[in-house]
């Protein structure tokens, strides 16, 4: 379901692009010489996406596999490899790989602390890791067996770990249990809750109320104690689309709604931390609005332009020219760099652009076929899939 609405949401994008204005920006249609790259020691192990320089250092953390041989098969556990984020010397690794735990790996993102600790969740094994910041294990735990292959890794600000797992997944019946884990590795709740787990913002859990009738939908938000801070109602009618809610910096989630009434509209509903109503925001139905640290975009598909709004207020709006979505399952997203600034990905562009202004710094264009994850000191970091590897440039 969520698939095909994704896609339905893609194919829609006829032509966005280029932005008309950005005359300050740097466009690359490829990059410079690379100042580093680290990959594993095999070339068939993946390299996965989420890096994380720590606050204050030069340390910046890669999530890799690596070959290692037992006495009978090649295994691939998961490590962290710190590396400085200037030169790519690697600092120190740290293998997930442990008598008695096996060789556990996922794809899934590990959880990162600002003072540098690691918190990794290897759902296949249930395997919850604590990292410190020097490479040397903080604590690790196996969690029960009745938990839910499907479980992810989530932190909160207060620093409470939460395992989220879909319990049922029965229409009208959906459940989700929420394990919840102190940072150091005391546990604080393990609890099923009814509904659809949507998503974790700064400091709460939500969740869709289960319902058969579509009359008046509903989301609860839980706090770092499993505790239910509120469940809030939306307007009798209103479709909720839950798969393309988004959450900003400051703990506020904002869901896009809809109603058979006016088929023209959506309208963008921010709830805070309290579950009130922060600010309501109308737009063209033909359009998708996403996160973008503190403050959120939305590309209109009808007049090509993508507009930027700081809590609820117009910053910018750009137009967009000869640029086309690619289709697929993959949408648009917004996040801040180390640097503070913006990294704005449009799946076939990609932008780092100044949060204050909306001033577009770099460029990048379809020729540049790698995902960049983040940007400090003018150097970006750019993860190519299809070679395993993540490469360090610094630009012009």
């Amino acid at each position: 379901m969520k698939k095909k609405m994704v896609t339905a949401i893609l194919t829609a994008l006829l032509a966005i692009s280029n932005v008309s204005g950005a005359v300050n920006a740097k466009n690359y249609e490829k990059l410079p010489q690379e100042v580093w790259v680290q990959e594993p020691n095999a070339n068939y192990i993946p390299v996965q996406k989420d890096i994380f320089l720590v606050p204050g250092t030069n340390i910046l953390y890669l999530h890799m596999g690596e070959e290692k041989a037992s006495q009978t098969k090649i295994w691939s556990p998961d490590t962290i490899r710190a590396v400085d984020y200037m030169t790519g010397k690697v600092k120190w690794v740290f293998s997930f790989a442990k008598p008695g735990y096996g060789w556990p790996s996922t794809e899934e993102p590990f959880s990162y602390a600002p003072d540098g600790s690691i918190y990794a969740y290897f759902p296949s094994s249930k395997l919850l890791y604590a990292v410190n910041p020097d490479g040397k294990e903080k604590w690790s735990k196996q969690l029960a067996a009745d938990v839910p292959f499907n479980g992810k890794l989530k932190r909160l600000s207060d620093g409470t770990l939460v395992i989220v797992a879909e319990k049922s997944t029965a229409i009208g019946k959906e459940t989700v249990q929420l394990i919840g884990i102190n940072p150091e590795g005391k546990s604080k709740f393990n609890k099923v809750v009814p509904g659809k787990f949507v998503a974790v913002t700064k400091d709460r859990i939500i969740v869709k109320v289960s319902s058969t009738s579509k009359a008046v939908e509903k989301v609860s938000g839980y706090d770092s104690s499993s505790k239910q801070i509120y469940q809030y109602s939306f307007p009798k009618g209103a479709y909720v689309n839950e798969y393309t809610a988004f959450t900003l910096n400051d703990g506020t989630i904002v869901f896009p709604t809809g109603t058979s009434e006016n088929m023209q509209k959506q309208t963008l509903i921010a709830l805070s931390s309290a579950g009130k109503e922060s600010w309501k925001r109308s737009f063209d139905r033909n359009g998708l609005a996403f996160s973008a640290g503190s403050g959120y975009l939305f590309v209109n598909f009808a007049s090509n332009k993508l507009s930027y709004f700081n809590r609820n207020v117009l910053v910018k709006e750009i137009t967009l020219n000869g640029f086309t979505m690619p289709e697929g399952d993959v949408l648009p997203t917004g996040k801040t760099t180390s640097a503070g600034n913006l990294l704005i990905d449009l799946v076939s562009r990609q932008y780092v652009v100044d949060p204050v202004t909306f001033a577009i710094l770099h460029e990048f264009k379809p020729g540049i076929k790698g995902d960049i994850l983040d940007y400090k000191n003018n150097r970006i970091f750019v993860h190519y899939w299809g070679e395993n590897k993540i490469y360090a440039y610094l630009l012009n």
